[in-house]
């Protein structure tokens, strides 16, 4: 995937892999034209804060229901059902790649489902949970944070959420690296595919049995509040119950993941943010909402052209390809002064990072807890953390996701 700044031919399918050098090709292209249209890639690359917000406000004919059409590209129409059977079904009920109606009424019930007082209930867990994990990390001093700490920390919390055993830990870490593996690669990949395929079809099957567990003995967890969701007489079906479950892990687990690790690679860097965040802790929600400004796990959410439009003097065509660049528009000079600082003062009312308009990210309140306790218990408990080694990035350009990274922990 190639673009063109000032002449210079970008390729963005290795510019996923060049860390804090992406925000910097990002922020070329947000200077020189936010609406760009990309020759070689063949699709639009959204960049500014202002033309982010209006893509993702609604009144833009871009749709979200041919994502998973475009990503089953590879393969042929006629052995698509045969072979993805489960990914093709379920995929495609999951309310982020819904539109419209569909879509609001899938919302409505989930919200529903996804009470204040259920993410609330699951505070002392995560407190107990980081203190474990920071135990861990002061016991050994040096340690590979990544899968030490970080993907530990949401996998914990997202079965207590559902109300399921610990035990699921290191698998539903495989449903993750399947699900996520293929929705953020640079592009369709039969072997993801089919791996997509499998961690689906087991997903299925284990939360169809948690279901039925609760349909007989419902208790305070997600997958009972699911079930008792209702809204005007209206119910989630047992497909679209699986297929929330499913949002859930995909959702829920490598961007709180890579949240935290990249969040840890910047407050490592930046002491002075770090001693501000020992000293306001109460402040902690407004502190995770700039540390994940500034961090830009999110990069960009991809949408479709569902008809063609005219938008500030620019011809979209019906299938077209169109990415929303959150990385550019969180860092955009016209909304932000000095966008390429961590200014724990800033206001972030309009940040991006969780989808701005309808399809604002329902699972906002858990990330935010868990980032929150987490960092503040960071802070509180040691004087620094040394990053030993910078991390490689993996291919993907939907999040920035790390392979590793190798820290050291001070205690005070």
């Amino acid at each position: 995937m190639q673009t063109n700044i000032a002449g210079h031919d970008i390729d963005f399918s290795t510019l996923a892999l060049q860390g804090d050098k992406t925000l910097s090709e990002i922020n070329q292209l947000r200077d020189s034209d936010p609406i760009y249209w990309s020759e070689q890639s063949q699709c639009w690359l959204i960049t500014g804060h202002a033309e982010v917000t209006e893509g993702f406000a609604g009144q833009l004919p871009l749709s979200s229901t041919h994502i998973p059409t475009s990503l089953y590209r590879v393969i042929p129409q006629g052995e698509l059902e045969e072979r993805l059977p489960n990914a093709v079904k379920y995929m495609s009920q999951i309310i982020t790649n819904m539109d419209g109606d569909v879509h609001a009424r899938l919302r409505k019930l989930m919200i529903r489902a996804f009470h204040p007082k259920l993410i609330e209930g699951l505070r002392p867990f995560v407190r107990q949970r980081v203190a474990e994990l920071l135990d861990n990390a002061q016991q050994r001093g040096d340690i590979e944070f990544h899968e030490g700490i970080a993907r530990m920390l949401p996998g914990s919390v997202i079965l207590k959420l559902l109300g399921m055993d610990q035990s699921y830990l290191p698998r539903l870490k495989g449903w993750a690296d399947g699900v996520t593996g293929a929705l953020t690669a640079l592009g369709p990949d039969v072997a993801l595919l089919d791996q997509l395929e499998v961690v689906v079809t087991d997903m299925v099957q284990v939360f169809g049995e948690e279901i039925a567990k609760r349909r007989e003995n419902p208790s305070a967890d997600f997958i009972s509040y699911l079930l008792e969701a209702r809204e005007e007489g209206d119910r989630l079906s047992e497909e679209e119950m699986l297929a929330a479950l499913i949002m859930v892990i995909i959702a829920g687990h490598d961007t709180t993941s890579n949240s935290l690790t990249l969040g840890v690679r910047a407050l490592a860097q930046h002491p002075e943010a770090w001693e501000t965040w020992r000293q306001n802790p109460e402040r902690k929600v407004d502190y995770v909402v700039e540390l994940m400004r500034y961090m830009a796990m999110s990069t960009c959410i991809p949408r479709v052209v569902a008809q063609d439009f005219e938008w500030q003097g620019r011809q979209f065509k019906t299938g077209q390809v169109v990415m929303l660049v959150i990385a550019g528009g969180n860092r955009d000079p016209a909304e932000y002064g000095d966008p390429e600082a961590l200014d724990f003062e800033r206001r972030n009312d309009r940040a991006l990072t969780f989808g701005p308009g309808l399809h604002h990210c329902i699972g906002h309140l858990l990330a935010k807890l868990q980032l929150s306790e987490f960092f503040t218990a960071l802070v509180e408990r040691f004087e620094r953390v040394e990053i030993i080694e910078e991390p490689d990035f993996l291919p993907a350009i939907v999040f920035r996701c790390v392979v590793e990274l190798q820290t050291r922990f001070h205690p005070r």
